[in-house]
């Protein structure tokens, strides 16, 4: 996944105060809206701190296939808005 898309969802995600959940090619992650502030975007990876700095998890671009940001479900349930990217 290119790094300006990357960037673009996590600055709506921070504007937005919504979580944002990874899928890379080995698991799937959230990062909660509080976290997002912890995130560095590095030449060809993600570094984000979480859990109040007890744990960092670095995720490579080309391993994210999936980003999805979750806002409150206060209307109904399962509203995400996704955005996705496949391999050539």
């Amino acid at each position: 996944m290119e790094k300006q898309l990357i960037e673009k969802v996590i600055d709506e995600a921070r504007s937005e105060e919504a979580n944002l959940v990874i899928w890379d090619r080995r698991d799937t992650f959230t990062v909660e809206a509080d976290d997002l502030k912890e995130i560095e975007t590095n030449d060809d990876h993600l570094r984000i701190a979480m859990q109040e700095g007890k744990a960092v998890v670095y995720v490579e671009y080309d391993y994210i296939y999936k980003l999805v940001l979750e806002k409150e479900r206060s209307a109904r349930s399962g509203v995400r808005a996704g955005f996705g990217a496949s391999s050539s």
